[in-house]
């Protein structure tokens, strides 16, 4: 496992990762799965107290099976990573279709 440092988590680190596959690193998960950065999104639109870090929002989408379960994982991508995130399945209506969706939620 390796902790982020608060400024490795912020949207200009990740909106380049877009598109790119990051491996789940985690002894229950398949090495073959992966999940797909589809977008990012600062919630604070810029603006934040400067006392906190701007909040962050990640969105992925996976194999519709296997079905990753809420928790923290290793994750990683080419030039990235490992660090461990918390990341939670989202309700996906077209799953069947374009994948399952999970978030990551950084405060």
């Amino acid at each position: 496992m390796t902790d982020a440092s608060p400024d490795l988590l912020v949207a200009e680190n990740f909106t380049p990762l877009i598109g790119q596959q990051f491996s789940i690193i985690h002894p229950e998960v398949p090495a073959e799965f992966t999940l797909r950065l589809t977008s990012t999104y600062d919630l604070s639109k810029g603006a934040s107290h400067p006392k906190f870090r701007k909040p962050l929002t990640l969105l992925f989408r996976g194999p519709a099976e296997p079905l990753l379960l809420e928790g923290a994982y290793d994750i990683q991508t080419e030039g990235f990573g490992p660090v461990r995130l918390h990341i939670v399945p989202t309700q996906t209506p077209d799953r069947e279709e374009n994948g399952m969706g999970y978030h990551i939620c950084i405060n």
